[in-house]
């Protein structure tokens, strides 16, 4: 009887159907086991496939010393100071320009607090527009406007405006309603009586520009028309400076017809040490769940268990992300060393004002303050 070599079993593919078979049931199972390791994976490539695409060119040292004069100030800069010069009369020669903080607001009402404390002397106008539904189209209470007592001290200044939103349908996505808040904020400036030099802060409202830097911007001439915030950036709490660097938020010289609200990239310069960024800086475990769901990357809540409060609380104390996914690096070098979580910060110099006079009520903001309660309720117990 004639034998049958191996290698001609090999050719006839004789194996061929049992090998794919086994290769679906086995690749079948790591997807059903981990339905997003196509996401992860392209995680842990992005060094290979991407590369960062935000740049800025035109870097301004920020030059601030406690009783260092607005003059020097706007001199270190390069710029003038406004005063500076006067006209025959004794004025000014130029109109000092009004600063309107203008923020998209949601639920965070402790970072709008300590945002307007902390901007409360160089603000004009805070510009408020609020809706009763989220990003991702859930229904929403109008939290501001439910709580606006609380910001009695800052009604002189408050010009706020509601924009209705509704469940998402058909192939609107959050991002569309993202963009129709914005468009709405667009409005809202343009009817508060905005005019062409005066300051408009694009921000959320947990980039809080320190009032130090809004100063340079209201009281020094020769700046350029838009600058983007370098923010000291935070998540969880001010116990956790984050590694990515937060420079979404911009200060604007007013142009009418010219100027967009907006939340990317519109200038090609950027301002060193502007302020804070607290990035899911949430008192209860209950914010941390409506933020998640609520917002533009609502998709990463992949699993349940992500809302679960011994999970949110692990993440928040270990300085872990919360979805569990891997940081975003362009090198592969950046991605080891941001491997695992954040360093915890010892430090409270440098911080809002706001917050340090008021330790007791945002204990939870500050070193040492990680572990939260589960509602309001829990959390003032």
């Amino acid at each position: 009887m004639r034998k049958v070599l191996p290698y001609r079993i090999f050719r006839r593919g004789s194996y061929v159907v049992p090998f794919l078979f086994c290769a679906v049931v086995f690749f079948g199972s790591i997807f059903a086991l981990f339905p997003y390791i196509i996401v992860d994976i392209g995680y842990l490539a992005r060094p290979i496939w991407d590369k960062e695409t935000i740049i800025f060119p035109e870097e301004i040292v920020h030059y601030y010393a406690e009783g260092m004069s607005m003059e020097a100030r706007c001199e270190a800069h390069g710029w003038k100071a406004r005063n500076a010069t006067l006209t025959e009369a004794g004025t000014p020669a130029t109109r000092t320009p009004l600063v309107y903080d203008a923020v998209i607001f949601s639920v965070e009402l402790d970072m709008l607090e300590i945002r307007m404390r902390e901007t409360w002397d160089v603000v004009d106008k805070f510009l408020i527009v609020e809706s009763n539904g989220t990003f991702t189209g859930l229904p929403k209470d109008t939290t501001f406007a439910d709580n606006r007592k609380r910001f009695a001290f800052a009604e002189s200044k408050i010009v706020y405006k509601f924009v209705p939103l509704y469940p998402l349908t058909g192939k609107d996505t959050a991002w569309d309603n993202e963009g129709r808040m914005r468009w709405a904020m667009q409005d809202h400036i343009m009817d508060s009586g905005v005019q062409d030099g005066d300051v408009v802060t694009f921000s959320d409202v947990d980039e809080v520009i320190s009032k130090k830097t809004l100063e340079l911007f209201k009281y020094c001439e020769g700046t350029p028309d838009s600058v983007h915030m370098h923010l000291n950036n935070y998540i969880y709490s001010y116990e956790y400076p984050n590694r990515d660097r937060s420079w979404r938020s911009s200060v604007n010289r007013w142009k009418r017809g010219e100027s967009r609200y907006n939340h990317g990239q519109n200038s090609k310069f950027i301002l060193s040490d502007a302020g804070w960024h607290c990035s899911f800086c949430f008192r209860t475990i209950d914010e941390f769940r409506f933020k998640m769901l609520a917002y533009s990357h609502a998709d990463r809540v992949r699993t349940k268990k992500l809302l679960e409060t011994e999970s949110i609380q692990k993440a928040i104390c270990d300085g872990t992300d919360l979805w569990g996914m891997f940081p975003e690096a362009f090198t592969f070098k950046e991605l080891l060393t941001r491997l695992g979580g954040i360093p915890k910060s010892t430090t409270a110099v440098g911080l809002p004002l706001w917050v340090l006079e008021n330790r007791d009520r945002f204990r939870y903001l500050l070193p040492g303050g990680c572990q939260r309660g589960d509602s309001l309720l829990s959390a003032s117990s």
